[in-house]
C-alpha cells in the first residue's frame, strides 16, 4: 500500500529566548518530535550575514563567509552488531550551521545495513542517522557525515511532525516544502527502527522528497520530516545518471557537482519510487561529490539516479 502527501509549507513557530517553544521527547536512539503539526525554526546562535559592510555587498560578504567556513565533518565510528539497531551523530563546528548530512557503512553484501532515518539535528548542531544491521554474521562500521557553513542567509528549519505511518508494511510519500519566500537546502527524516528510509532526496518544485516504509506487520509508527531553509542563495538542482537494478540486486552511483561550486546535499531518486531502499547516502570530504548506494526491494527491475543541490 502507498500512500502520497503533496508538498506543504511550513508556518512560523514563535521563539522567546533564541529557543524553540516547541517541546521534544526522545525514542529509540534519536529524537522524535510531537508537538505542532507543522511548524519552522529559526537557529539565532549563528550570525547569518556578514557584519558591516554597504548593503549592496552583503549577498558577496556571505557567499564569501560560505565558502570560507564549508566543510564536511565525519562524526566517530559507530559499530553496530549483526542483527541490532543503533544511530550515529556527526556535529557541525562552532560558527557553522547544518545544512545536509548523510551515512556510509563498511557492509555491502545482500544483508547489512538499511537506512531508518538521517536528518538535520535542531537541538545539537548536526546530522543525525539511526540504522540497522540485518546482517546475521557480520559487524558493521558506520559514519555520519554533516555538511556545514556559516554565512547562511534566512537559515532556518522546517518540520512536519509525527506523520503516521500504519502498520502492516506500507510505504509513504512525501513532497514538502520550505516556508514561502525560502528555498530549500536539505531535507531529511526521523523516526523509530521499524521504519526503513526508501527515497530522500532534492525535489524539482523546491521540496525534498521522502518515502518511508514501516516493516511492522502490527505496530504503527511515526516519521517526522524535516527542511533545512535559506534566502538568498544561489543553488543548483543537478541530476545525475541512472543505474539500473534487477530484482533483489544492488548499485551505487555518484554526482559530482559543476566545477567552483560544492553539494549542500543530496540522495537518490528511485524509480518506481520507493523500489530501493537506501544503504549509504553520502557527500564526498572535499564536498563535491554526492554518492548513492541501494538495494533492489521490490518484485522487479529498478532504476536510481543521483540528485544533489550545488551551490557556490
Amino acid at each position: 500500500m502507498v500512500e502520497t502527501v503533496q508538498a506543504r509549507q511550513a508556518r512560523p513557530v514563535t521563539l522567546k529566548g533564541g529557543r524553540s517553544l516547541m517541546p521534544a521527547r526522545y525514542a529509540s536512539s534519536h529524537r522524535l518530535l510531537r508537538a505542532s503539526a507543522v511548524g519552522a525554526l529559526t537557529v539565532a546562535a549563528v550570525s547569518l550575514l556578514p557584519a558591516g559592510g554597504p548593503p549592496g555587498n552583503a549577498a558577496t560578504a556571505a557567499r564569501l563567509r560560505t565558502l570560507a567556513t564549508y566543510q564536511v565533518v565525519t562524526g566517530d565510528p559507530v559499530t553496530v552488531g549483526p542483527g541490532k539497531g543503533q544511530g550515529a551523530f556527526a556535529k557541525c563546528p562552532a560558527g557553522t550551521v547544518v545544512l545536509g548530512g548523510g551515512e556510509s557503512n563498511t557492509v555491502l553484501l545482500p544483508t547489512g545495513i538499511e537506512l531508518v532515518s538521517s536528518n538535520p539535528d535542531i537541538y545539537d548542531n548536526g546530522w543525525r542517522t539511526s540504522f540497522v544491521n540485518t546482517s546475521t554474521l557480520l559487524n558493521a562500521t558506520v559514519r555520519t557525515q554533516a555538511i556545514c557553513a556559516g554565512g547562511i542567509p534566512g537559515y532556518r528549519f522546517s518540520y512536519l511532525q509525527d506523520q503516521l505511518i500504519p502498520r502492516g508494511r506500507v510505504r509513504r510519500e512525501f513532497n514538502y516544502t520550505c516556508p514561502a519566500g525560502t528555498v530549500t537546502l536539505a531535507g531529511g527524516s526521523d523516526g523509530t527502527q521499524g521504519l526503513r528510509l526508501l527515497d530522500s532526496y532534492p525535489g524539482a518544485s523546491n521540496d525534498w522528497v521522502t518515502t518511508v516504509f514501516n516493516t511492522a506487520l502490527n505496530s504503527d509508527l511515526h516519521t517526522t520530516l524535516f527542511n533545512v531553509c535559506g534566502t538568498g542563495i544561489t543553488r543548483s538542482l543537478e541530476v545525475g545518471e541512472g543505474v539500473s537494478l534487477s530484482k533483489g540486486g544492488r548499485a551505487h552511483a555518484s554526482l559530482t557537482c559543476p566545477a567552483g561550486t560544492k553539494v549542500l546535499s543530496g540522495g537518490g531518486e528511485n524509480t518506481p519510487r520507493g523500489s530501493n531502499m537506501i544503504t549509504d547516502t553520502f557527500p564526498s570530504s572535499d564536498g563535491r561529490t554526492w554518492t548513492v548506494y541501494v538495494k533492489n526491494v521490490i518484485d522487479d527491475n529498478s532504476w536510481m539516479r543521483v540528485r544533489a543541490f550545488c551551490a557556490a
